[in-house]
């Protein structure tokens, strides 16, 4: 088959860039004839879309009901490509570090502290040591994801080997079924199974021993000049942050 050479992999980057920041100027000039519409695209990683990205979305459009919102949900490893492209306006989620590269710029929202979740009445429910987390399985996302690595420096602090992992997912949905069918454990923040800690069905087993946390933000291209609308979305994103910390 055919395939792009690097000089014209980059040239057809350049290309969609190009589109993406001619769709912007046509929003700018929209907006100073009066007209209120555009597009923002927001690329939202796992722990987004629980509560930050919808509540979100609604405080903007109660401001700009006629702006169409696209949910582009995936991974970090999936999103970042179509951020770079200029097919993505935005991430939301857990940042990584600085070596992704120069051309992305990342700005910390919140931090978020995981914590440890089972089902109903499982046995560690009414307490537990560093030796019965490694009495059970585990479902977590996969290698090089900043929650496996917070795990495993969670089990580097405790000391001794790594439980087992037989199931490693990056779905809440999935998750959620694993955990009310089995006597697995996994670590997520608290909002990503808010619902299903109110209904009875998960439970809060206890926050994750030693200092775990992960840093959630926002990252966006470093060359990026946002519209004014691109910005106020942001700033509701900034908004619900500290609506949801007070």
């Amino acid at each position: 088959g055919l395939v792009l050479t690097r000089q014209g992999a980059m040239l057809a980057r350049r290309l969609r860039l190009a589109l993406a920041e001619l769709r912007s100027g046509l929003d700018d000039l929209a907006e100073l004839k009066g007209q209120e519409s555009g597009r923002i695209v927001v690329g939202a990683m796992p722990l987004s879309r629980a509560r930050l990205l919808p509540r979100a979305i609604a405080r903007f459009r109660a401001d700009f009901p006629r702006v169409h919102i696209n949910v582009h949900e995936g991974s970090h490893a999936e999103l970042v490509g179509p951020l770079r492209d200029g097919e993505v306006d935005m991430m939301i989620g857990a940042l990584r570090d600085r070596s992704i590269g120069q051309d992305l710029d990342q700005r910390p929202l919140f931090e978020d502290r995981p914590t440890i979740l089972a089902r109903a009445g499982h046995p560690l429910a009414k307490g537990w040591d560093a030796a019965a987390l490694r009495r059970f399985p585990w479902i977590l996302p996969p290698e090089g994801a900043p929650l496996r690595r917070l795990w495993q420096h969670m089990f580097e602090a405790l000391g001794g080997d790594l439980p087992q992992v037989p199931i490693e997912c990056g779905s809440v949905m999935t998750i959620r079924e694993l955990l009310v069918g089995g006597d697995y454990l996994t670590m997520l923040s608290v909002d990503q199974l808010a619902l299903e800690l109110d209904a009875g069905l998960v439970a809060d087993i206890g926050p994750a021993p030693g200092a775990i946390s992960r840093t959630i933000g926002l990252t966006t291209r470093a060359d990026w000049r946002p519209t004014r609308l691109q910005q106020r979305f942001m700033a509701a994103v900034e908004a619900e942050v500290g609506d949801l910390n007070s």
